[in-house]
This record gives structure tokens, C-alpha cells and sequence, in this order.
């Protein structure tokens, strides 16, 4: 028969765990900034490109629970990456338009010698947020594609407009690029359904949080993916499509993350014929 100290001693030590579990998912995991290295090969990559590097920051979700300081560290965090690109894919706050003006205006402090560029999400209302990011110097593309040059060479950077609820048009968003290489921002990873079927080389994607809540031996409870887990965060190779798909930096519904630090990528552009 178990004793009364021992089952005491027993639910205590359960109780601890408990709580420890959710301190850390709580209070440290979520500023627990994870910066990604990665390297991505694509054919046919002008020489003056090779080597280009492009900071991606996803899902930031300003609100009450993802302050305006943390914003601020993101930024910074990025800022001493030195990236030649700076790539946002949407979702820039959460529960509330009132942290718009903010979110920018920390986001406007972003530097890198080519540009900055976004791409709206789900949570992004299209107008206010395109205004304000569009005012504080980030070029927003909503189905639009842009080139971008080092003297007589150049590739594509794109962006489409949410899957979910924006007007997603990949046949407009690439209507005036060649055979150079193309760039593409877009939200939501299941897009790829649909851009696999193209020439596009690179995509940089968010959304899923990386699952936000990976449970140990099972994996994230759920995704808001119709592919279920297949496109959680990582690296994916799609036809002739490259898809790297970012963990996010904030949090929605549960202010938590467990197993799914938020990320900054940093990605370096190599000619896929010059990697050994």
C-alpha cells in the first residue's frame, strides 16, 4: 500500500513539473529568439547574388502580450545581421488594429542595403496595414513583383496577396518577370499547392508558429494548415520549388510556446552549379 508521504511527495513533484513546464512556456520560450542559418541554392543565380543574404521575420503579432519592446529587440537582433534583404510575411499584429502604428514604427528602423519588403496575412487588415508599413519605408507587395539589380543583373522579389483572406493571384503577381530568379513572399505555407506548379525558386513563408506547442513524442496538437503537419516549419522541396517555411516570432490564442522558439532566418543565396 502506498503511503500517504509518498503519494503527497509524488503529486508535489507532479505539481512542480506543472508549473515549471509552464513558466518556461510562459515567461521564457516565447523571448527565447532563435536565429536560423540557412543556405539556399537556386539555378541560375546571377554571380553578383551569390552569397546574398535575406533576414525573414514572420508573425509578430504585436498585442498585450507580445510588447513593443520585444519588437524592438527583433529588430535589432536583425539589424546585426547586416542582411542584404529583409523579407516580413505578414501577420504584424493580433486581437487588435490599435498596435499598427506601433509595430511599424518599430519596424521602420529595419536596414538593409537592398530593401525591405512585406506581404500581408491573415491578421493584417489590407489597407491600414499596407498604409503604415507603406509610410514607415517597407515596400508591401500584394501581388506584385519588383526587381531588384546589382548593376546589369538582377532577380525578382514577390509577394502575394493571404491565401485565406486576401485575393491571392500568383498569374498577376508574376505577369511581368522573365526567366531570372524569383523571389516569393507569401503567408501561408499551403500556397504551395499552387506555386509549385510555376517557375517560382525560393518562398519564404510563416504562419503556423512552428506549431507553437509541440507536444514531446506526438508533435504540435494542431495547425491551421489543411496539410496538417506536413508544412510546421523547415525546409521543403517542391518540384523545382524551394519553400522555408519561418516559426514566427509571436503567439495567437495561447500566449505560450513549447518546443517552438521564435525564429529569425537568415538565408544566403548560393548558384546552385557553383555548390560542391
Amino acid at each position: 500500500m502506498i503511503s500517504r508521504r509518498v503519494f503527497i511527495h509524488g503529486a508535489c513533484g507532479y505539481v512542480l513539473g506543472a508549473l515549471s513546464i509552464g513558466s518556461y512556456s510562459y515567461i521564457l520560450e516565447p523571448r527565447w529568439i532563435e536565429v536560423k542559418n540557412v543556405s539556399i541554392e537556386i539555378n541560375g543565380l546571377p554571380e553578383r547574388f551569390e552569397g546574398l543574404t535575406i533576414a525573414q521575420l514572420s508573425d509578430i503579432h504585436h498585442s498585450n502580450y507580445i510588447p513593443r519592446e520585444f519588437v524592438r529587440k527583433c529588430v535589432r537582433y536583425v539589424n546585426k545581421l547586416f542582411p542584404d534583404i529583409i523579407a516580413l510575411t505578414g501577420d504584424f499584429v493580433y486581437s487588435s488594429q490599435k498596435y499598427l502604428s506601433s509595430v511599424a514604427v518599430e519596424l521602420s528602423e529595419l536596414r538593409a542595403k537592398e530593401g525591405v519588403f512585406a506581404v500581408l496575412g491573415n491578421h493584417d487588415d489590407k489597407s491600414s496595414t499596407f498604409d503604415a508599413l507603406t509610410m514607415n519605408g517597407i515596400n508591401v507587395l500584394v501581388n506584385k513583383s519588383v526587381p531588384v539589380y546589382k548593376k546589369n543583373e538582377y532577380v525578382f522579389i514577390a509577394g502575394v496577396d493571404d491565401l485565406w483572406v486576401g485575393n491571392f493571384d500568383l498569374d498577376k503577381t508574376l505577369k511581368d518577370t522573365d526567366d531570372k530568379p524569383k523571389i516569393l513572399l507569401c503567408h501561408n505555407p499551403d500556397a504551395i499547392e499552387k506555386i509549385r506548379n510555376t517557375n517560382v525558386d525560393f518562398v519564404m513563408a510563416g504562419h503556423t508558429h512552428g506549431g507553437q506547442i509541440n507536444l514531446p513524442f506526438y508533435g504540435p496538437p494542431f495547425i491551421y494548415s489543411k496539410f496538417g503537419n506536413r508544412y510546421v516549419s523547415g525546409l521543403f522541396h517542391e518540384g523545382k520549388t524551394t519553400m522555408y517555411v519561418n516559426k514566427g516570432l509571436g503567439t495567437s490564442i495561447f500566449p505560450v510556446r513549447f518546443f517552438a522558439r521564435p525564429e529569425i532566418t537568415l538565408f544566403t543565396l548560393r548558384n546552385n552549379n557553383q555548390v560542391v
